[in-house]
Order: C-alpha cells, then structure tokens, then sequence
C-alpha cells in the first residue's frame, strides 16, 4: 500500500463497511473528511479511452454560478472510487429501499454525472441526510451541556475553596461564626465583605436561590 492513504484515516478503505460502534461514527465526523486534491489515477476502458475522478465533483454548481460543497461526496484514496458518507454510516440496511452501491463506493466516471443526482434524490440519502443532521444536532447539545455542566462545578469548587479558607481564618483566633444574636453573623459579613472585591463570591451572592437562603438565615 502506498505510503500516502495514510494521510486519510477516515478513508472508508481502512474501516469496515457496516459500521455499529457508534464512537467509531464520532470520530470519522469529527476527523474530518476524506476530500483529498490529488493526482487521481487514471481508469483505461477497453475502447482506449481513459478516465480519472474530477475533484469539481465536490461542489454542486448551480444554475446562477454558486457552487455549493457536496459534503456527503468523499473519494477514497485506497478504493479508487467515491462514496457517499452520510450513507455510509446512517443508512438504515433494514430498508426495503435499501443500496449499497454509494457505501461500496462508485468509480463509473464517465456516469458519474447521473449517479450523483440520482443519488442525491433517493429515499434513502434524504433520510440518511435528515439523521445525519439530527446526529450533529444532539453531538452540538451534547457539547454545550457539557460545557456548562464543568463550568458550574468549576464554580462551586472555588466557592467551596473561599468558605473553607473563610472559615478556617475565623476560627483560628475562636471567632465565632454566627456572631452575636440579632445581629448578622460573622461569616456572612466576612462573605459579603470579600464579595465586594471577589467575582467568585460576588456571582453567588447575586444569585436569587442565594440570597432567598442568606435572607432566611439572617431573619433567624
């Protein structure tokens, strides 16, 4: 094998063709795709003609001269031939509608026009199309929530690290925490005073479930 297919990885040449491990589908979409610009072998017919893959495929151009990216389009460098991605690891293969062809991969060059809209407008590659999109849908809430959810626990982890360290400095002399009776208590007033200069302390005590709890306390 040359050298070079290894530049693509996510070449449908080195994964198998019915794909059902679904963190093996994450990392195909998030490696990115098998659009290679290459010198494309040339396929000789019996009639002396000869025929290569074009890379304008890629694109779509329209009738106003837009060009839009086919991202479902991708060459193999391994199997000299195109396939569709999106096909190739959404398919449902239990349709009665159902073809392989564009997951086996395509090199009919001198039809390749025909196939590709053919293609494109099956039941099966609009379906695929609608999961695929779903999929990076959830993948991108996924992310977010993800996101959010280490970016809270980040947040209350410095709050936990400020209270300690206010509470280890009021009792290290044996101030008392909760001060005298009617008035406020002694680690509140040391929250508050940080707060002011702090931003950790100065988003919680900001947050109204927060201050519901400081105002019940302090009417104690």
């Amino acid at each position: 094998m040359n050298h070079e297919y290894h530049e693509y990885l996510t070449d449908r040449f080195f994964v198998e063709v019915n794909i059902r491990n679904i963190d093996i589908k994450k990392c195909i979409m998030s490696y990115g795709p098998c659009r290679p610009d290459i010198v494309f072998p040339i396929t000789k017919k019996e009639d002396g003609s000869s025929y290569h893959f074009p890379s304008y495929y890629y694109e779509q151009t329209l009738k106003s001269d837009v060009k839009i990216p086919r991202f479902w389009l991708y060459y193999s460098v391994g199997l000299d031939c195109v396939y569709c991605e999106t096909c190739w690891l959404f398919a449902n293969r239990h349709y009665s509608y159902f073809k392989n062809a564009w997951i086996i991969g395509i090199n009919d060059w001198p039809n390749l026009t025909n196939k590709i809209t053919t293609h494109e407008k099956s039941l099966q590659h609009i379906e695929t199309s609608k999961t695929c999109s779903l999929w990076k849908q959830n993948e991108t809430i996924d992310k977010i929530s993800e996101r959010q959810y280490s970016e809270e626990a980040l947040f209350w982890r410095n709050v936990l690290e400020r209270i300690i360290k206010i509470i280890l400095f009021l009792t290290a002399d044996n101030t008392a925490l909760r001060g005298h009776e009617h008035k406020k208590c002694n680690f509140m007033r040391s929250v508050q005073l940080l707060a002011e200069y702090d931003p950790i302390l100065n988003q919680l005590l900001n947050d109204e479930k927060i201050n519901k709890i400081i105002q019940l306390e302090d009417s104690k």
